[in-house]
């Protein structure tokens, strides 16, 4: 019986642009299987948000949840920034941050919850504000 280990991979697009819809989300979903299949891991869960993507994978203990995610990350940024000219407005499609949690009874909410707490507050737009409430 071969050993496989479940990881849960959360990661988003740079500045948190909603742009994974349409047929931008499906074809990102064909690379990532198409990725996962090159690599040897099989993909349990797979969930494209217009801002985040979330994917459960079994994967072999040799091979290392950086190296998975690397992989799904450089292919899809490659082929997406060539066949959608919207991809190539932002500098990269992918940020470098994202979350990686092993463990085969996490929910997809728990990983995309972890993800949320893991990312800096994001300063608001505009022109900061003194402290004294003078403009």
């Amino acid at each position: 019986m071969e050993q496989r280990i479940t990881y849960h991979f959360v990661w988003g697009p740079m500045r948190s642009k909603p742009c994974l819809t349409g047929e931008t989300a499906r074809r990102l979903r064909e690379l990532i299987r198409e990725t996962a299949e090159a690599l040897g891991v099989t993909v349990d869960h797979l969930h494209v948000l217009p801002d985040r993507v979330y994917v459960a994978v079994a994967a072999p203990p040799i091979l290392s949840p950086h190296r998975i995610i690397c992989q799904f990350k450089a292919h899809s940024s490659h082929c997406l920034r060539h066949e959608f000219q919207e991809m190539t407005k932002i500098p990269t499609v992918w940020t470098r941050a994202y979350v990686v949690l092993a463990g085969e009874h996490m929910t997809p909410e728990q990983a995309l919850a972890e993800y949320e707490a893991s990312m800096p507050a994001r300063r608001p737009r505009g022109r900061p504000r003194l402290c004294d409430g003078r403009e």
